[in-house]
C-alpha cells in the first residue's frame, strides 16, 4: 500500500478545493490531510452564542477582534494547520487576519468545540499544538458534558461546569460569560 503524500501548508491549500466539501472539515497534521467530522447543530449554537457575547465585549474594550474557522499554521516541517472555531487577536492591525484562509500569526486566545466523538478524541493534540505555539488562553467547550476546559499555559488548567462562568482573566480583561449560556438554544424569529 502506497504511503500518503506529505503536503506543505501551501500545497494543502492548493489541493483543498478538490477535497470533499472543498476541504472544509479537513486539517493538515504533520503534512498529512486528516478528515474531521462535520460539526453538529450544537456546535453552531455554541459558536453563535459565544460570538454574540464576544462582539459586545470587543466593542466595549475597542481592541482586538475574532476570526472564525481561520486556518492557523501552528508548525512547520512538517506543516500542521488547525482550524479552530474561534481565534482572537489582541495585537497588530485590527481585522488584519479576517479575510485570510491561513495565518501564521499567533492568536491571543483560541476557542475549540469538542462537538463530536472524533473531535473530542483529537482535542488533546489541538491543545498541545496551541500550548507549544504559545497561545495565552485556550477554551475547549464540550457540549456532551456541558463544561469548558480552560488552559492558561504556564498557569495550569481548570474545568468549569455548566453552573460556572468563563472569564478572560489577564488575557481578555473584563470578559465574562455563564457556561450555561454557551449551550442555550437560540430564540429564533
Amino acid at each position: 500500500m502506497a504511503e500518503s503524500p506529505i503536503y506543505t501548508a501551501e500545497q494543502f491549500l492548493e489541493a483543498r478545493d478538490e477535497l470533499p466539501d472543498a476541504g472544509r472539515w479537513m486539517e493538515l497534521v504533520e503534512g498529512k490531510i486528516v478528515n474531521l467530522d462535520p460539526p453538529d447543530i450544537e456546535h453552531g449554537t455554541i459558536v453563535l452564542n459565544i460570538s454574540k457575547v464576544l462582539a459586545v465585549y470587543l466593542h466595549q474594550v475597542d481592541q482586538g477582534y475574532a476570526c472564525f474557522e481561520l486556518g492557523l499554521l501552528v508548525k512547520r516541517n512538517p506543516d500542521t494547520i488547525r482550524f479552530p472555531p474561534v481565534s482572537m487577536f489582541n495585537s497588530g492591525v485590527r481585522f488584519e487576519e479576517t479575510d485570510k484562509v491561513l495565518s501564521e500569526r499567533k492568536p491571543t486566545a483560541i476557542i475549540e468545540i469538542a462537538s463530536t466523538n472524533p473531535r473530542r478524541q483529537i482535542m488533546n493534540d489541538h491543545v498541545r499544538d496551541y500550548v507549544d505555539w504559545g497561545v495565552e488562553l485556550i477554551w475547549v467547550i464540550d457540549p456532551h458534558v456541558q463544561e469548558v476546559l480552560e488552559y492558561l499555559p504556564g498557569e495550569g488548567s481548570e474545568v468549569i461546569d455548566v453552573n460556572g462562568k468563563i472569564t478572560g482573566g489577564k488575557v481578555l480583561p473584563g470578559f465574562s460569560m455563564q457556561v450555561k449560556d454557551l449551550f442555550a438554544e437560540p430564540v429564533w424569529w
